[in-house]
Formats: C-alpha cells, sequence, structure tokens
C-alpha cells in the first residue's frame, strides 16, 4: 500500500511515501578512498582478519593491531615482513581500522579490500553497510548545523544516489570514489550527532520513478532555476526536467563574478584540443530553458571563430572556476569578466534552497517533491526498486 503525502501551494509535483511489511535487508557499498598508492599503513581497534580476498582464507587474525605497512614485492603484497603471493586482500575489524595516509588518520567502518593493480600500485576500496556509508557522507555535504529537515532531504538524495551506483557498477571493483566525482565520504571521523540522527529519522529512504531507482542528482545552489539532466547527461526523466526554484536567492553563492586574462583561457582551450589564436571576444550563442549556455563563440583577432559547448567551457576552464554554467560574459580588452548564479551542475535537489525551505518550516518530504516532482519515497529495504532508468 502506498500513502500519499501531498505538497500544498508551492510544489511542482506530488511525492508518494511508500511502506510494505517485509524482511529488512543490508546493503553495502564499495567505496574507493585511496588510488595509486605505493604502499599504506594501517591500525585496527577491535578483533580484526587478513583475508585473501579470493578464496577467504585467514593469512592473519588478532585481538587488536598496534600498526601494519603493507606495500608491493615483485610476487604480489608484502605485509610488514611477511610475503603473498596475492593480488587482493581484506581487513576487517569488529570495530574500525585507521588508515594513515599524508599525515592524515582517517577510521573506517566495515572492511578495506587492498588490490594491488597492474601498475603495482593500491587501490583501497572501504566495503560498508549502506546506511553507514552515509554517515559518513552527510557531513560533507551539508552542516551538521542545518535544519534537520534540509539533512534529512539530503540524506535521501544522498541514499538513493549510492543505490544508483551500486546497482550501475555491480561488475565493477567499486561503485563510487570517496571524493566530489561521487559524493564525498570521510569515514567514521565524518560522523556528527545531527548528521547521524538525520541518517536515523530516514533510514533505508530513497527516491524511485516508475519503480526505478531515481539518479538523485544534487549540487549546491541553482540560481534561481534548476537544470534539465537531459542537457547535461542525456536522461529524460520527468523528476529532473529543470523548474524555477525562488528559494536559493540569498545562498552564498547566488550570484559570483571571476576575471580571466584572454590569454590564460586562450592557453587552456589549447592544451585541450582547441587551436585559438589571441581572444579577441566571446559571447553567447544561445541559452536553454534554465538559462544556462548551450554554445559560446570566440573570436580571435584575425576574425576566426571557434564554437564550444557552455559544459564543455567550463569543465576545460575548471568547474571550481566557473561555478556554474549560468553567467554573462563582459570583455575588457585583453581581460573579461564572467558574471554568475549559483554552483554546480543544477541538476535535482538545490541545497541552498532546500536549506531555505526547512528554515520556511517545510518538512523533508516536501522538499523532495519540489526538487524532484513525480518521484516516490520507498524503503528500499522492504521494497527494493525494480532496476535502473
Amino acid at each position: 500500500m502506498i500513502r500519499v503525502l501531498i505538497a500544498v501551494g508551492l510544489l511542482a509535483g506530488n511525492c508518494a511515501y511508500a511502506r510494505a511489511a517485509g524482511p529488512s535487508k543490508e546493503k553495502y557499498v564499495r567505496v574507493a578512498i585511496s588510488n595509486d598508492i605505493h604502499e599504506l599503513n594501517f591500525s585496527i581497534r577491535g578483533k580484526y582478519k587478513i583475508l585473501d580476498l579470493r578464496s577467504g582464507a585467514v593469512l592473519e587474525e588478532g585481538r587488536s593491531l598496534r600498526e601494519s605497512r603493507l606495500s608491493t614485492h615483485p610476487g604480489g603484497i608484502k605485509i610488514n615482513n611477511e610475503e603473498y603471493p596475492l593480488r587482493k586482500i581484506r581487513v576487517t575489524s569488529t570495530r574500525d581500522i585507521t588508515l594513515y595516509q599524508a599525515d592524515r588518520a582517517q577510521r573506517y567502518r566495515g572492511a578495506l579490500d587492498i588490490i594491488q593493480k597492474p601498475n603495482k600500485k593500491f587501490l583501497v576500496v572501504n566495503t560498508i553497510e549502506l546506511e553507514q556509508y552515509i554517515r559518513g557522507v552527510l557531513y560533507h555535504e551539508v552542516s551538521h548545523r542545518w535544519p534537520m529537515e534540509a539533512m534529512k532531504a539530503q540524506a535521501v538524495a544522498a541514499r538513493t544516489y549510492a543505490l544508483y551506483q551500486m546497482k550501475k557498477n555491480k561488475n565493477n571493483e567499486y561503485d563510487v570514489t570517496g571524493d566530489i566525482y561521487s559524493q564525498v565520504y570521510g569515514g567514521k571521523n565524518s560522523e556528527r550527532f545531527r548528521t547521524n540522527i538525520a541518517v536515523k529519522r530516514s533510514l533505508g529512504e530513497i527516491l524511485v520513478y516508475d519503480h526505478k531507482i531515481l539518479p538523485a542528482y544534487f549540487h549546491a545552489s541553482c540560481g534561481g532555476h534548476t537544470e534539465s539532466a537531459r542537457n547535461i547527461w542525456g536522461e529524460n526523466l520527468p523528476p529532473l526536467s529543470g523548474a524555477p526554484c525562488p528559494f536559493c536567492a540569498l545562498a552564498p553563492h547566488a550570484n559570483w563574478k571571476k576575471n580571466f586574462r584572454s590569454k590564460d583561457i586562450q592557453d587552456k582551450l589549447n592544451a585541450n584540443g582547441y587551436t585559438l589564436g589571441p581572444i579577441h571576444d566571446i559571447h553567447v550563442v544561445s541559452r536553454n530553458q534554465s538559462g544556462r549556455i548551450n554554445n559560446l563563440v570566440l573570436t580571435a583577432r584575425d576574425g576566426k571563430t571557434t564554437t564550444i559547448p557552455g559544459i564543455k567551457f567550463r569543465a576545460i576552464i575548471g568547474p571550481n572556476i566557473i561555478k556554474s554554467n549560468k553567467y554573462e560574459i563582459i570583455m575588457k580588452g585583453y581581460y573579461f569578466d564572467l558574471v554568475g548564479k549559483g554552483w554546480g551542475h543544477g541538476v535535482g535537489m538545490c541545497q541552498w534552497g532546500a536549506h531555505q525551505m526547512a528554515e520556511d518550516r517545510h518538512k523533508y518530504d516536501e522538499i523532495l517533491a519540489f526538487y524532484y516532482p513525480g518521484a516516490q519515497i520507498t524503503d528500499y529495504r522492504e521494497q527494493p526498486p525494480v532496476d535502473l532508468p
């Protein structure tokens, strides 16, 4: 049975909240937390085992481990002074594992899978229960001081995104990375009291559309209008089609301005496959329905023109330098300004908009209904979604 909650007035669509009786099922996500490293040091609190990941054979076990060093040797992996003809091992603990890298100690729940790649460097994957993973993500996506309803909305979106990637990457060595290219994940170090409460109060809840997991994208600030996923990734999904957003006007990145030297932009573009002479002018050819740029035309001083998609231009110059694809261009001779709105790709939930909606006393299901119109909230443990879109 599905119980539908109608969000009144401002909401762009209905958000159904589904629950059904059934057995609880844990899911585990594989997070690539480090890649291409020559060696690593770790310690373990609690009873532990170091296993051959392929056979399950126990290589070492004990009550705790003060420090261990893992490195490569010609025939496989070396743990302290012991050499093993293996390429993959797993480290498990009843408490947590601390990984030491670059003068930083990071604690992780779950297991660490250490995989020696063909280049003899290591890939480290944290295999962890999904809800524990979300606890290590939430603090990095929103402030633990934000309103609880905004944090709950973010927890649902982050959990949905993770489950989507788990299905999409099930045949790969990991599901997500622990950085900005998936969701920033800090392990046990990143858990906070209030964000943990938000995870607990939204336990198991994800977004689905047409009985399939929704790729629940989100971003910092949309600049007044969310973007269609079709314009960026070619995904034609009604909950991700884009809509006006009046809630992020006071966000820290609602408005931004950046100055560039034309020669620097010329050099970056040429380093990425373009052939440009000194730039004389840059102007916008067209915009899409959200106000973001479809194409730019760059005119060199010799009159030659080059057309570049706005998304590609931002990717080359840097997504944290050009904060969004929604801006105006002001030429100033050998320099130019970009005056823009918002931060991020703009698809899905606007995090600062969600913050304001929560300040305005909207509940988390209303926030999700606004940014993902037509989607349903369901418990993945009780009503597993059928497939990917």
